[in-house]
């Protein structure tokens, strides 16, 4: 499927290019907002898919989209950091560990996590840990994960206060790493939410 999307969006396919925006978009959006904020995280992600449509004619279909997709967003974050002047011995303190969560946790070509989300096993467990939330939990996290519906609107459509929509989804974010974790180790939160996107998005 990716080899004949990459085909397409090779030959200047703008279809098949919004396509492979749609597929990749919320989880570049979430890894890179692991290295800044909301609005620099975006940035990033929009010149990761200007650079992929104006560099289309080297793009490798034997190659890990995804992976080619997370290193970019990877590189580009890191550039972003030197941007903003953060010192070197910010850099020196916490490269090697954004480099170690980076390619851990998120290149498929290498890590047994994201590569497992791409079979049965990893998607029973999460629906598992998604079903076992309490059922108001569980409606929120839904809301906004699945139906990506901002808070504000959960909030409206509920009843509830924006707030307590925040702290359930936080909660439940939470109740699913300590569900998961039995199974794939000490997993970070911030990962435990790329992962729920993920699982959503395939």
């Amino acid at each position: 499927m990716h080899t004949a999307l990459i085909g397409k969006i090779k030959e200047g396919d703008r279809i098949a290019f919004n396509e492979l925006y749609k597929q990749y978009y919320l989880s570049l959006r979430a890894y890179a907002e692991l290295f800044l904020d909301e609005e620099e995280a975006e940035d990033v992600v929009q010149d990761v898919f200007l650079n992929v449509w104006i560099r289309r004619e080297t793009l490798d279909g034997s190659q890990s989209l995804h992976g080619y997709l997370l290193r970019s967003v990877y590189n580009t974050s890191l550039n972003a950091l030197k941007k903003k002047g953060h010192s070197d011995k910010y850099r020196s303190i916490y490269e090697c560990e954004i480099e170690e969560i980076g390619y851990k946790y998120y290149d498929p070509d290498t890590n047994d996590i994201i590569r497992k989300l791409y079979n049965q096993e990893l998607r029973a467990d999460i629906d598992a840990a998604i079903n076992s939330l309490p059922a108001r939990c569980r409606e929120v996290f839904t809301l906004s994960y699945l139906h990506n519906m901002p808070g504000k609107e959960i909030s409206l459509k509920l009843g509830i206060s924006l707030s307590t929509v925040e702290n359930h989804i936080h909660n439940a974010l939470k109740l699913l790493r300590e569900k998961l974790k039995v199974h794939y180790a000490n997993i970070p939160l911030k990962i435990v939410e790329l992962l729920i996107i993920s699982y959503f998005l395939y």
